[in-house]
């Protein structure tokens, strides 16, 4: 059986869950403000994205990473059908401590793996050392940090320790989602933050699950209040203009793609024409981030 060769960097299944009726997901490009549709399988990945050519090199299997993501992926998957199921007959989840630590991982893990990412090691690197030219070594800088265990252990650890709540839309416009899908914000609620800074006092992390479903994971310490809704839908009814609030930072803060099960992509124009710096897949992550503009 051949390797696969394509890695995706967001997972299959979760984008599925944002396709149209037509198994398609509606793309809109930032960097040449098109927009077209395409299935889940031929977005968000490139080829050999997770080789590793340091572990070729030393006889292991090059491939070790995609293929525990894939394990991971399949896990994540099950426990989120679970959570869909259990919110269909009510607002509470039930979330036992394994799979609440897998959740944990797979957020850690997701904030870590993308292109984004990538491109933000990549300039981290060159501000800290300017003559190296850290774009050379992307892919294993970017497969080191991705297997420092102490860093993605104090991430698992603390997103585990969060109060995790959700939001369900009912409103007309639909949550978007990206190649970058798990954002973080500050506790000021004015600025998304960049890089995996979940040990940053007072934030929360957002992550769209479906065109519906929102996913928070707040600071125990600075959200106290949030604790009656701990692992449940809030009371709070989303209108338009906190669902373009939350997608703006999908807009923002993704890399170049951003996705939605409707060819509509109004807002993300709109939100560019006044944030042209966010266009560009090779902009300054550590200058710019998008504020509330919404």
């Amino acid at each position: 059986m051949s390797e696969p060769k394509h890695h995706h960097y967001v997972p299959r299944f979760y984008l599925k869950r944002f396709v149209n009726l037509d198994g398609k997901l509606w793309i809109y490009d930032k960097s040449t403000n098109k927009q077209f549709s395409t299935t889940p399988e031929h977005i968000a990945g490139e080829n050999q994205f997770y080789w590793n050519q340091e572990l070729q090199e030393q006889g292991h299997d090059p491939l070790s990473l995609e293929k525990q993501f894939a394990e991971l992926e399949a896990d994540a998957a099950g426990i989120t059908n679970d959570w869909f199921r259990q919110f269909s007959r009510g607002k509470q989840l039930i979330i036992p401590k394994i799979n609440r630590e897998i959740m944990s991982l797979y957020i850690a893990t997701q904030l870590l793996r993308t292109a984004e990412a990538r491109q933000r090691i990549v300039e981290f690197s060159q501000i800290v050392n300017p003559n190296y030219d850290a774009g050379q070594d992307a892919r294993q800088l970017h497969i080191s940090l991705m297997w420092d265990e102490d860093l993605v252990n104090s991430m698992r650890k603390r997103i585990y320790s969060c109060i995790w709540m959700f939001g369900l839309n009912n409103s007309g416009t639909t949550f978007l989602t990206s190649d970058h899908p798990v954002l973080i914000k500050n506790f000021e609620n004015t600025q998304w933050l960049s890089g995996p800074v979940v040990h940053e006092k007072g934030m929360y992390i957002v992550f769209p699950m479906t065109p519906q479903l929102i996913m928070y994971a707040k600071d125990p310490k600075y959200w106290k209040g949030a604790k009656i809704f701990k692992d449940a839908i809030t009371p709070v009814e989303f209108d338009d203009h906190m669902v373009k609030h939350e997608n703006s930072g999908q807009i923002g803060m993704s890399n170049r793609f951003v996705f939605s099960n409707e060819n509509n992509f109004e807002f993300a124009k709109e939100f560019l024409a006044d944030n042209e710096e966010f266009k560009n897949p090779k902009r300054s992550r550590f200058v710019n981030k998008p504020g509330d503009n919404v």
